[in-house]
């Protein structure tokens, strides 16, 4: 399975990479961490999100600021090619994908960098920009997730996805939120459970399958999200405090009706001086359901 996993990361790579000036990788005590580059210019360092999503759902937009910028398109530890040996509370954990950010930027020695992140990706980029400020010229965040980990914030995440659905969705994404708990769900059952999701983070809900092959272009590393899931919660996740300690411009995308718009409103309360953009007929992958006002902003924010 795990070689099956790995040629279709290959697979993948091959086609959807094809644009990349370059992929290569750094030998550390667990493994190799792999990143691709797309053209030449000033740095942009593109995180994706999840945890555990493959880097190619962010491919598109790595390739799109290589047109202008070099776009450095980061395979995070525990998704891709980037497996570490072992898989476990020691090697997948907030501090280690903080510092595979700065390894990666001292390996490519660049002293400052812009980072794009997306999701998942938005909250690494700001915990690196908490640890290491210095290092970071801004910060662009598309659909930012938590700024730290809150019941309240878990219920409201949960209640919006469910108000976007029909009674006979609501039925099925309890059921089966069931099986899953507790480990009865089939192959099938995931994947509804997945489409009943995906559907409530869009906003047209005619571009189902579509956006679900470039939402899922290749499979998350399910063990990676878990673990890192875990760590956050150990170490009580909350940059409501520490964000400040970031002095450099902050831009943020949002898809106007995702159903995670609500973080970032809460993340201006936290930094006042972020510059907020909406785009609107989108949830929370406006790089995919409205490609075109989401690039022309994440342009203005350069």
């Amino acid at each position: 399975m795990r070689k099956f996993s790995i040629l279709l990361t290959l697979l993948l790579s091959a086609t959807l990479l094809s644009a990349a000036q370059s992929t290569d990788s750094i030998r550390t005590s667990w493994g190799h961490l792999y990143y691709h580059r797309y053209g030449k210019g000033e740095p942009i360092l593109v995180l994706s999100g999840g945890p555990g999503n493959s880097c190619l759902q962010q491919a598109g937009v790595a390739a799109e600021l290589g047109k202008t910028h070099q776009a450095i398109l980061l395979e995070q530890r525990g998704t891709g090619l980037s497996i570490p040996v072992p898989m476990d509370s020691t090697t997948i954990n907030l501090k280690a994908a903080v510092d595979d950010v700065r390894l990666l930027l001292d390996h490519l020695h660049l002293p400052r960098v812009t980072i794009y992140g997306h999701s998942w990706g938005a909250m690494l980029a700001m915990n690196f920009a908490v640890t290491y400020p210095q290092r970071v010229r801004k910060l662009v965040l598309a659909c930012p997730g938590y700024y730290k980990f809150d019941p309240g914030f878990f219920a409201t995440h949960i209640n919006n996805l469910k108000v976007r659905m029909g009674l006979s969705e609501i039925g099925r994404y309890d059921s089966l939120d069931k099986k899953l708990k507790a480990n009865q769900a089939t192959k099938a059952d995931s994947a509804e459970y997945n489409r009943i999701i995906r559907m409530s983070y869009i906003f047209d809900k005619r571009m189902i399958d579509s956006m679900l092959k470039q939402i899922d272009v290749a499979p998350s590393n399910t063990t990676m999200q878990g673990l890192m899931i875990q760590d956050l919660n150990r170490i009580h996740y909350d940059l409501s405090k520490t964000l400040p300690r970031y002095k450099g411009p902050m831009y943020v995308i949002g898809g106007a009706q995702d159903a995670l718009s609500f973080y970032t409103y809460e993340l201006k309360q936290v930094h006042p001086s972020a510059i907020l953009y909406w785009i609107q007929g989108s949830g929370h992958f406006p790089m995919f359901e409205q490609q075109q006002a989401f690039f022309e902003t994440l342009k203005k924010t350069l």
